[in-house]
Formats: structure tokens, C-alpha cells, sequence
């Protein structure tokens, strides 16, 4: 998933404007939560057919490492 694409659905999920969001931001930051994991890993894997694995995305800091979580299963 390129950046673009991560920075819109990080946006979608968390219900905010996309210049809202930067891969640096930190999770607990922008209020990401349980929910948002669980959209997530839907989305991703709807939108370009990568499996999240549950328990690297809890250990996901920022929106960085959600990047990097989608181009590990590609």
C-alpha cells in the first residue's frame, strides 16, 4: 500500500481529514483504538489482499509502523 492510500484509510478510519494525518504520528496521539485495529486489518486486507497480523499491529506505535505493516505481508 503506498503512502497516499495508508495516510487516506488512517484518515477514514479515525473519522478525520487527511491532512490531519502524518506517518509520524503516534497511535494514542490520534486517538487510534481496538476499533481502529479492527478496521484496519479488513481494509487492508480488502484493498490489497495483505493479512495484519493481530499481534504486530498492537505492537504498532505510529502511523509509520502501519505503513510498514502493510508492505510485510505484500
Amino acid at each position: 500500500m503506498d503512502e497516499k492510500a495508508l495516510l487516506e484509510l488512517v484518515a477514514e478510519i479515525l473519522e478525520v481529514e487527511v491532512d490531519e494525518v502524518a506517518l509520524t504520528d503516534e497511535l494514542d496521539a490520534v486517538g487510534w483504538d481496538s476499533l481502529a485495529n479492527i478496521s484496519f486489518i479488513a481494509e487492508v486486507d480488502e484493498a490489497i489482499g495483505v493479512t495484519i497480523d493481530a499481534d504486530e499491529l498492537a505492537n504498532a506505535k505510529t502511523v509509520s509502523d502501519l505503513h510498514a505493516l502493510t508492505r510485510a505481508g505484500a
